[in-house]
């Protein structure tokens, strides 16, 4: 089968309802039809006539009280359960603040994806250390908190893919041995909390507490900071923290999550 060409103008339009779409986040769910406008750089004619073809492709919605625009139904249900993903981090932002304000560190909220950990929603402390964890970055599960905190609470089979995938050596903290690593899953599962020190960046601590749904481990929240203020004298209060903020993200999300 052979398809039309498609010519400058119908890509130029196609470009222009990908960026509308990528202009929706988690801080701004809503905007105006000033705000489209200005953000795309485009006439408010033109966003004008790309709002009414989202809206007729049943891509967006127009809220009749408040006259803003949001993604539609259909467009959130695209992908992996991303409408859970998406209330899942609409709860746990002020939350996350918060616990960045009582720590001083970093706060992410986690969720596995195949073999690695995916982060949905950072905060960033007002002194962070350079960390590969920005939204939507995928890294290791093994010598991660916020991964091993998850897995811990997955089934064997679970569990043994994220082995047979490999455990590579960071740093010299990282478990590489699979026993070792299921002895440590085990303490996680048993205490309630992961602590990585050291196991990804050398001079970096992470604390991970487990966010349940149903009964069923499905994400987690933690903290990352430098090991000189993640200390001895510090890391239980830490920890309580942590805890604390996954047991309100549970509570919250679950009255979101059906």
């Amino acid at each position: 089968m052979r398809y039309p060409a498609i010519n400058n103008e119908s890509f130029s339009s196609m470009r222009n309802a990908l960026r509308l779409l990528n202009l929706f986040t988690i801080e701004e769910p809503e905007l105006t039809l000033s705000e489209i406008a200005e953000k795309l750089q485009i006439a408010h004619s033109t966003a004008h006539r790309l709002t009414l073809t989202l809206i007729h492709s049943n891509l967006i919605v127009k809220e009749p009280n408040t006259k803003t625009y949001r993604p539609a139904s259909s467009i959130l249900s695209m992908g992996n359960t991303f409408l859970s993903k998406y209330k899942l981090c609409q709860v746990s932002i002020p939350i996350l603040e918060d616990l960045t304000k009582k720590t001083g560190e970093t706060a992410h909220i986690s969720i596995l994806k195949g073999t690695k950990v995916v982060y949905l929603y950072k905060v960033d402390s007002s002194h962070p250390v350079h960390l590969l964890s920005h939204a939507g970055r995928q890294n290791p599960i093994h010598c991660t908190s916020s991964g091993q905190v998850i897995l811990a609470y997955q089934s064997e089979n679970k569990i043994q893919e994220v082995i047979q995938a490999g455990l590579p050596e960071y740093t010299p903290q990282t478990i590489t041995s699979s026993r070792v690593f299921l002895q440590a899953l085990s303490k996680i599962h048993q205490q309630g909390f992961a602590v990585s020190k050291e196991e990804m960046h050398i001079g970096v601590t992470s604390i991970a507490a487990p966010i349940y749904h149903k009964g069923h481990v499905v994400a987690s929240v933690s903290i990352a900071g430098p090991t000189t203020r993640i200390n001895k004298l510090k890391i239980e209060s830490m920890i309580k923290l942590v805890k604390l903020a996954a047991t309100k993200i549970t509570e919250s999300s679950n009255k979101v999550l059906k």
